[in-house]
This record gives C-alpha cells, structure tokens and sequence, in this order.
C-alpha cells in the first residue's frame, strides 16, 4: 500500500488554485451582471446595438418634403438608405466653382419637437462651414453666378443627438457606449445661371462607437451628427474629383 504524504508546496498549490477558482467566479458574476444591467437599459430605451445591430436601415431614408420633386430619385445599390438621381446628359467636367447656400434646417409638418432652435442653426452653420472648408481648395466657392458655377442647396432634415451620461455609465459596464446620434438631409445640385436640377441626394447616417465617429464621438451630443455631414462633404469631394479626373 502506498502513501502519498501532502507537502507544503502541495497545500500552497491548492490554496492558489482555490482562491484563482473563487476569483474567476466572482469577475463572471460581475460581468454578467453588468451584461444584464446594459441589456435592460438597452431594450427599456429602445436603444440600438452599438454595434449597429438591429439599427441599420436597408430602407431608402424618407423624404422630408424640402426638395419637392423627388421623381427620378432611386436607392443607391451600395447605399440602400441613399435615394439619389441625376440627369444623364450632365457635363460635370463643366462645373470648376461652387455656390454653396447656407444649409437649413428643414422639418417637415409631422416632424417631431426640434431641439433648441439656436443649437440647430449651430449645427446648420457648421454643415456648410466644413463643406466650404473641405472643397474650397479644389472648387473655389463663390457668392454669384456663372457659367461654370454649380449651386448646392442642402438641407438638414433630421437629427438624433447621443445621450453621454448613458454611453459613459454603459461604458463603465460593459465598455462600449450604447447610445448614437445622426443626422439625415436632402441636398440639390443646380446649374447656377439656369436653375436646373443636375442632381438630388436623400440620404440618414447613423453613427457608431467603431465607424462613423468613431469611439469618441459617442460622448458628445451631436458628434456622431457632426461626423455625417463630414462623411456627406467627402463623398461630394470624390464624386466631383473622379468627374474632373483628381483621383
């Protein structure tokens, strides 16, 4: 018969094994506990995933009313929340400089309560100061008519602001925000000296923690809004680079 006799290392060993086994159940409990919590603030705010899960839309974004006509206006494949329409015998090449409207704020007759009307003329102002800011160098901007001047109206025709209290206590729980803002507008491209419609966009950008705005922009109220029109300023950018040959 053999004996096996414990040692005092055998007893240590057993002592760490039992105290990493009570440590491992406690964090598990804790996580999961803060799972729970943030999934019931999620669902009892009708909150999106912020992993844009359940929050995409693969629906085309409304139409507001601001543009008027909206005919010839189809979902972009590559975009399906974009309605966009342009006429086919369009000498973009033709257009160098911009007319670029003060952006509006535009809120069709069943929209819901506006946010304070000063902070939505804030958030309107600074659409077309970054448009200015971000196209100016290779499309001059100017305030009159020409031949070789394209007009923009735009319009924002929604926004949804971030909760940054929540997105910091769902942080502390879980860390990830929960919470996103965005924005949706409708904008035109007109020949400036005739007043044609060349082109028209309708389009709603959501934001998220690992896209648009990015982790950050969750902690602000209206960054994720911000972060669309930038996104919306870019694709104009490239769109009018690659039709004059810049890319």
């Amino acid at each position: 018969m053999a004996f096996h006799t414990q040692s005092a290392s055998d007893g240590l060993e057993d002592n760490i094994n039992s105290s990493e086994a009570v440590i491992m159940k406690t964090l598990t409990r804790i996580t999961n506990h803060r799972l729970a919590v943030t999934a019931g603030l999620i669902f009892a705010l009708g909150l999106c995933s912020p992993l844009g899960v359940g929050c995409a839309s693969n629906k085309p974004t409304k139409p507001s009313g601001f543009l008027k006509d909206y005919s010839g206006m189809n979902p972009v494949p590559e975009d399906p929340s974009m309605l966009y329409g342009e006429r086919p015998d369009v000498n973009w090449k033709k257009y160098t400089r911009l007319m670029i409207d003060p952006v509006v704020v535009y809120r069709a007759p069943k929209a819901k309560k506006a946010a304070n009307p000063e902070e939505l003329q804030k958030l309107a102002d600074y659409f077309r100061n970054e448009a200015v800011a971000t196209l100016k160098d290779a499309y001059p901007v100017v305030d009159k008519p020409a031949p070789d001047v394209m007009r923009i109206r735009a319009a924002i025709t929604d926004l949804d602001s971030a909760n940054p209290w929540l997105n910091l206590a769902a942080t502390a729980a879980i860390m990830m925000p929960v919470d996103t803002g965005g924005a949706a507008m409708e904008a035109e491209f007109m020949d400036s000296m005739t007043g044609e419609r060349l082109a028209a966009v309708v389009d709603r950008k959501g934001g998220s923690p690992l896209t648009l705005g990015g982790f950050m922009g969750s902690y602000g109220q209206w960054d994720h809004a911000k972060a669309a029109f930038k996104d919306w300023i870019k694709l104009l950018k490239e769109s009018l680079d690659e039709v004059h040959g810049r890319k």
